[in-house]
């Protein structure tokens, strides 16, 4: 009695002569591999298959180990290059590892697919190599990928507390300055009844100056993680915040003599974060009194068809040239001046987690326009 053709076909299907066909057929494999991963990304709104090109080494070494028979050692460029590389390209496109899982288990269904267009079956010792080393490129490539995600997770929560360090001095100098001018409008006998209050005062404010200069010297790094800062929205008049953050900074530009304007309307109102949107205006003005001693800044703000322009001019010695191009970078410093390069770095992430643009003009000896906006409720 003749064989059924199944089992004719299951008499085939030894290792070596799946290595045989699979031999012959490895453009095939490849072709069907990257039709099925292009439909794959197309859903995942992925417009290339970055760094796949080692998938047909990837094949070659599942064909070269069912030649043998078993399984062979990998390769240098599986072990340390191309899917480690992959694992981590997908983590910057967005992916998740379910996601890069998958990219891999389609290699598995293009074999499948090629041996039963040749009436041919996968099982066995034979599926054992195949999967044995598709599992391997999947470890190498979620274990990259991982550790990509656990470093990035690091750097932003490092980032983000230079950030807080960063915007805590601010103030911290205000209550300084202002602790000074109490000690200093005190007569004698009211100084001395007031005992050593005035000494704890300094010395708290100087620990505390001291830990804050620890944070920045050790954290802050340039990142390329993205923004640090998610935005709660909600609507609120500008102008009294803004007016609220010129009292408080009052006595840091006192110190310089510098008169600090607030021109925004007191109905304009904004959809944002009020905290971040506070730290913005911090951060310009502190760079504002960095250049404009003796001078004058000027705070405003329009609406224009939803949009809010925010602009914070001063008429100071104005930012170097060479800088003006940099001047939102991490890092970046005037070499003159005192800081740490966060501070507009700061503005320029919050502004974009809010949707908005940010922009600095400067003229030597004309002062700095810095200007940002806040998209309407929706646009964001």
């Amino acid at each position: 009695m003749q064989g059924s053709p199944l089992m004719a076909s299951q008499e085939h299907c030894t290792v070596e002569h799946l290595a045989q066909v699979f031999g012959h057929c490895r453009e095939e494999i490849i072709a069907e591999w990257r039709q099925q991963t292009g439909a794959l990304l197309r859903d995942l709104h992925l417009d290339k298959a970055t760094l796949t090109d080692h998938i047909p080494d990837v094949i070659s070494e599942i064909i070269r180990d069912l030649a043998l028979g078993r399984d062979g050692a990998l390769s240098a460029e599986h072990t340390r290059g191309s899917p480690p590389a992959h694992g981590v390209q997908r983590f910057y496109d967005g992916l998740d590892v379910g996601e890069v899982v998958a990219e891999y288990n389609l290699l598995r269904t293009a074999f499948v697919t090629v041996a039963e267009r040749h009436d041919l079956y996968i099982l066995g010792e034979a599926a054992r190599i195949i999967h044995h080393r598709i599992d391997e490129a999947v470890r190498l490539a979620v274990t990259a990928f991982a550790a990509q995600q656990a470093l990035i997770h690091k750097e932003r929560d490092d980032e983000h507390l230079a950030f807080i360090a960063h915007d805590l001095r601010t103030p911290l100098n205000a209550i300084s300055l202002l602790v000074d001018e109490l000690r200093e409008g005190l007569d004698p006998k009211a100084l001395a009844d007031s005992g050593d209050i005035f000494e704890i005062l300094g010395r708290n404010l100087q620990r505390v100056g001291d830990l804050i200069k620890q944070v920045l010297d050790t954290k802050v790094q340039p990142s390329g993680a993205g923004s640090s800062f998610q935005p709660e929205r909600r609507s609120f008049e500008l102008g009294p915040l803004v007016q609220r953050l010129i009292l408080d900074l009052r006595a840091v530009s006192s110190k310089h003599a510098i008169q600090v304007v607030n021109e925004i309307p007191r109905a304009l109102t904004v959809f944002a974060d009020a905290g971040l949107i506070s730290q913005v205006f911090q951060n310009l003005l502190g760079n504002a009194f960095k250049y404009a001693a003796q001078g004058r800044v000027v705070v405003s703000a329009r609406n224009e068809a939803g949009t809010v322009t925010c602009v914070v001019r001063d008429n100071g010695a104005g930012i170097p040239l060479e800088m003006l191009p940099k001047v939102f970078d991490k890092m970046a410093t005037d070499p003159d001046k005192e800081g740490t390069g966060l501070g507009l770095a700061i503005v320029k992430q919050i502004v974009e987690a809010h949707g908005g643009m940010v922009n600095a003009e400067s003229a030597p000896g004309s002062g700095a326009t810095f200007t940002f906006t806040l998209p309407p409720r929706g646009q964001s």
